[in-house]
């Protein structure tokens, strides 16, 4: 059996989703299509896709002529018309503007994508990628400003390209076969095409050709060929073909070419027909041994004349030898570590044993190569596997982690900047409204610090008015990104059903979580509750436990508590001497309930 790992490659075609004009300020430039379609090309074509040409099919373009009427039936029907093999097609479209405050000098750019599967007419979904882009100079005219805007296009292009990648990765593949299915009979075929259609990961079959040998007296089988679509790779296909002979008693082979992505398969003993009968005839009445009749003088040989010697038989060497090489170049086609092992496990002392052996560490050290690569989860460790292994097994993967570090990294730096545009108007300018706006832009992006921020504000009705919900909101998705302000805060609203419904149990969860984290007010919280067996089992115990956690940071309230329960020996050991020390504490920081339990104790 000869397989492949050869995968589908997909193919799309790019165009805009929907007519759009660039704003007054820039240039309607004509290129802009070919702007974004070459970023596009670019970045696929580094992570092994194909991109093609937007004419490839037909289409118009959406940047000259109207393309209103553009529905994704219109683009299936001509990739149908068409007769290209391409099996995507990226509808992107493109936002941008400038940025409110004139005196900040950026634009706001924005490409957005969405995947249209050709075949089956399913939409995935979509994403999209952004950025922010300094206003050109005052005296940039032009071609100047034609570049400029080029420039950011390509750019946003690229990391679109970046994140379709990922995208691409995650679908499922179809891979495109030629099945030629030679010298069975129609109820073996019948057998064969039920099981090709019950294989996990069948597509879809088209039948190509189907002919009958012309002398059907002898020999009644039929070749048919058939155009195989699924989702599996060449290997696992011939997996499941190997499995075939165990459900059917068909005893048949069948062998892979690669370069034509074509399995032939046939009964394992192949015979002519009239050949064989021919032969049983001959066995049954066999002929008299016949003299060879004597040559005239006439008929003599020339000297001269070239003599063929009869072909010796095979021997045995001979055929082991022509079947270890066959095995080889089997190894060879497969070219995976599997392969080889199953070379040698087949022939020990077979003549190509030490090319496998070297081929089997040659994967070895590019699967540990990887394997480290991947633990460190840099773009420096990333960049290294490609330098060191510019044709191994995860090159593709090792691009693909290399364009996400990069967006991720854009991605980051984004949210700095908006966060530090919001702390600007915030803390300096106090120009609220334009802070909640940049807050919000970095906390779409993720920034946790932002997050929180924007719940502060909707709470003190900066930059808006007053929104208790809005607040509980925005911290609740700070505290699920783990910061400890906005645990602590939610916990509080929680407690006093503000913003949200009153619901102890759901404060201690959230005190707890600030509490662990060292919050100092969180953890006098959880202590009071376990004190008071509100929304949680009452246990003087934990109570004692979180009380000196905060005490121990300084918190005179939680000193206080905790004096009065080894005063009591509630959750811990009785003890005055401690209860006197921590009220003193308490009381030296002013705490009045601590000079009262004080001035009680030393009566």
């Amino acid at each position: 059996m000869q397989t492949s790992l050869a995968t589908e490659r997909w193919k799309i075609v790019v165009l805009p989703d929907t007519n759009y004009n660039t704003p007054v300020e820039l240039p309607a430039l004509v290129d802009l299509h070919s702007t974004i379609s070459q970023g596009l090309t670019i970045a696929l074509s580094n992570a092994d896709f194909d991109v093609l040409n937007l004419h490839y099919l037909g289409l118009p373009n959406c940047i000259l002529e109207d393309c209103s009427t553009l529905t994704d039936q219109a683009i299936q029907q001509a990739a149908k018309r068409s007769g290209k093999e391409v099996n995507l097609a990226l509808l992107y479209q493109l936002n941008m503007f400038k940025q409110r405050q004139a005196a900040s000098q950026k634009w706001y750019f924005s490409l957005s994508g969405r995947l249209l599967d050709l075949q089956s007419g399913t939409q995935q979904d979509a994403f999209a990628v952004d950025n922010w882009a300094n206003n050109p100079a005052k005296n940039c005219i032009g071609d100047c400003l034609g570049l400029w805007l080029n420039q950011n296009l390509a750019l946003l292009a690229q990391d679109l390209g970046a994140v379709l990648s990922e995208k691409l990765d995650a679908l499922p593949r179809r891979f495109h076969y030629q099945l030629n299915i030679n010298n069975f009979n129609s109820a073996e075929l019948q057998q064969i095409n039920r099981y090709l259609k019950s294989i996990d990961g069948y597509v879809a079959d088209i039948l190509l050709a189907d002919s009958a040998n012309k002398n059907p007296t002898f020999n009644p089988n039929t070749k048919r060929t058939y155009q195989y679509i699924s989702e599996l790779s060449a290997s696992e296909l011939g997996e499941k073909l190997e499995k075939m002979n165990q459900q059917y008693s068909l005893a048949l082979r069948f062998e892979y070419d690669n370069t034509k992505r074509q399995f032939d398969l046939m009964p394992k003993v192949e015979t002519d027909s009239w050949t064989t009968l021919n032969q049983f005839i001959a066995d049954l009445f066999p002929s008299p041994k016949q003299e060879d009749p004597q040559l005239q003088p006439s008929e003599e040989p020339s000297p001269n004349a070239a003599v063929t010697p009869p072909k010796e038989p095979e021997t045995d060497e001979e055929k082991q030898a022509r079947r270890d090489q066959q095995m080889w170049q089997q190894a060879l086609s497969i070219n995976t570590i599997n392969s080889y092992q199953q070379y040698l496990t087949l022939w020990p002392q077979g003549q190509h044993i030490i090319q496998a052996e070297g081929a089997i560490k040659v994967f070895q050290d590019d699967e540990n190569i990887w394997q480290k690569t991947v633990n460190q989860k840099t773009r420096q460790a990333f960049q290294q596997y490609l330098t060191l292994k510019p044709a191994g097994k995860y090159r593709r993967q090792a691009k693909q982690q290399l364009a996400l570090l990069r967006v991720q990294q854009q991605r980051e730096q984004k949210q700095r900047e908006n966060k530090a545009l919001a702390d600007d108007y915030y803390y300096q300018q106090q120009n609220y409204p334009e802070a909640l706006y940049y807050y919000q832009q970095a906390a779409k992006l993720g920034n946790v610090s932002a997050e929180y921020l924007l719940g502060k504000m909707y709470e003190n009705g900066q930059g808006t008015e007053q929104n208790m919900r809005q607040a509980a909101n925005w911290y609740t998705q700070a505290a699920k990104h783990g910061h400890n302000q906005a645990q602590a805060t939610l916990g509080f609203m929680y407690s006093k059903g503000n913003g949200v419904d009153q619901d102890y149990s759901q404060a201690a969860y959230w005190y707890q979580k600030a509490a662990e984290q060292g919050h100092m007010n969180a953890q006098y919280n959880l202590a009071y509750l376990y004190s008071l067996g509100q929304g949680i089992v009452k246990n003087h115990q934990q109570a004692a436990y979180w009380f000196e956690k905060a005490a121990i940071q300084g918190d005179a309230d939680a000193q206080n508590s905790l004096g009065k329960l080894y005063e009591r020996g509630l959750g811990v050991s009785q003890d005055l001497a401690e209860a006197k020390r921590l009220y003193q504490q308490a009381a030296d920081q002013g705490n009045q309930m601590a000079k009262i339990n004080l001035r009680m104790l030393n009566n």
